[in-house]
C-alpha cells in the first residue's frame, strides 16, 4: 500500500493538473513609480498579463487617459501597489495626475 501511495504521489508531481499549471504560468509585469517618472515607461505584454505598479518614492496614482480604460488607482504612498490584468488587445496610456508629464503606455498584443 505504501508503494502504491508513493507511486501516486510521484505521478501527481510529474503531471500537474491543467488548473495548477495555468496558475503558475500567469504572467506579471512590474512598473515602478519614482519621483516624476514610471519605469519602464512603455511596456508590451500579452493578453491576460497582470501589470503591477509599485510606488518606490513619493505619492502617486495610476489613471487611464480615457474613462473607458478602467485604470484608476487611489493615491498611493511608497511601498504600495496597484494591479490590473489586461485581457483585451489595445494600447492603454496612463498618467499620474499628481505629477505633470508622468505618463506611460501598455501595449497588449493578441
Amino acid at each position: 500500500m505504501k508503494k502504491l501511495l508513493m507511486l501516486a504521489a510521484l505521478v501527481a508531481l510529474a503531471f500537474p493538473t491543467s488548473a495548477g499549471s495555468a496558475i503558475s504560468e500567469r504572467a506579471t509585469k512590474r512598473v515602478s513609480a519614482y519621483n516624476n517618472y514610471f519605469t519602464p515607461r512603455n511596456i508590451t505584454i500579452n493578453r491576460g498579463t497582470e501589470v503591477t505598479w509599485v510606488i518606490r518614492r513619493g505619492v502617486h496614482n495610476v489613471r487611464g487617459t480615457h474613462p473607458r480604460m478602467r485604470i484608476k488607482s487611489p493615491n498611493l504612498s511608497k511601498g504600495r501597489t496597484y494591479s490590473k490584468t489586461f485581457n483585451r488587445s489595445a494600447t492603454y496610456t496612463y498618467v499620474c495626475t499628481l505629477h505633470r508629464g508622468m505618463k506611460g503606455k501598455v501595449v497588449v498584443r493578441r
